[in-house]
C-alpha cells in the first residue's frame, strides 16, 4: 500500500507516520527529514536548502521530487510524509500509483501553539514539547543528554508564513486527489491518540478491500 499524508505544518504528519510504520510495517519517507539530512551533510545543496527553509519558503519542486523518487525506488509499501506539497510535485510523481491520501485538517491557531512549545535535541534526532511531551530534565534530551533547542522554522512568525504558503501552494492538491477518489479527511485538532485512531481506521478499511 502506498499512502500520502497531507496537512499543514504541525498537523501531526510525522507522529501519524511513525505509528503507521510500526503497526503496518510501512516505510516512512519524510520529505522534511530528507531535506534536513542534506543540510546536515553541509553540501552546497544543503546550504541552499537551509536558507530556503529558515525563511519559511518551500524548496523547489524538481529538487524535492527527485529526492523522493530516489528514496522510494524498490519499496512496495510506504508513507509519504510532507510530500507532495504542490500540484507540480503530485503530477511529477503520478507513476508512483498512490492508493490513499489522508488529509489531516487543523486550524492555524492550534498549530502555532504546538510549534511554539516544540523542542529538538542538538542532534536533531529526538523531539519534545514543553506542554505535551516534556523531557524528564528541563532543557535536556532524555536520550543523549544534549541541549534542547527551538528550530528557527518553529517560531510563530515563520509558522504564519508557512501556513500562508501552504494554503496557496498545497490546497489544490486536495481537489486533485479528491477527483481521483482516493482522498480521506481526518480532523487533526484532537490529541495525537484520537487522531491516530481515526487514521488507523481509514487504513484498515482500505486494506480490507
Amino acid at each position: 500500500m502506498k499512502i500520502i499524508l497531507l496537512g499543514p505544518p504541525g498537523s501531526g504528519k510525522g507522529t501519524v507516520s511513525e505509528k503507521l510504520e510500526k503497526d503496518f510495517n510501512f516505510a516512512h519517507v519524510s520529505a522534511g527529514e530528507l531535506l534536513r539530512e542534506e543540510v546536515k551533510k553541509g553540501t552546497t545543496l544543503g546550504k541552499d536548502i537551509q536558507k530556503i527553509i529558515e525563511k519559511g519558503n518551500l524548496v523547489p519542486d524538481n529538487l524535492v521530487t527527485e529526492l523522493i523518487k530516489l528514496e522510494v525506488t524498490g519499496k512496495k509499501s510506504f508513507i509519504l510524509d510532507g510530500f507532495p506539497r504542490t500540484l507540480k510535485q503530485a503530477e511529477a510523481t503520478a507513476e508512483l500509483n498512490i492508493n490513499l491520501v489522508i488529509y489531516l485538517e487543523v486550524p492555524e491557531e492550534i498549530v502555532i501553539e504546538r510549534f511554539s512549545g516544540r523542542r529538538v535535541c542538538s542532534t536533531g534526532e529526538h523531539g519534545y514539547h514543553l506542554k505535551y511531551l516534556p523531557p524528564k530534565k528541563e532543557g535536556v534530551c532524555d536520550h543523549d543528554g544534549t541541549k534542547l533547542v527551538q528550530r528557527k522554522d518553529d517560531r510563530p512568525e515563520v509558522i504564519k508564513e508557512r501556513f500562508k504558503i501552504y494554503h496557496k501552494e498545497t490546497q489544490p492538491l486536495i481537489d486533485y486527489y479528491k477527483q481521483k477518489g482516493i482522498l480521506k479527511t481526518v480532523d487533526a485538532s484532537p490529541n495525537p491518540e484520537k487522531v491516530y485512531a481515526a487514521v488507523k481506521k481509514v487504513v484498515q478499511e482500505l486494506k480490507k478491500k
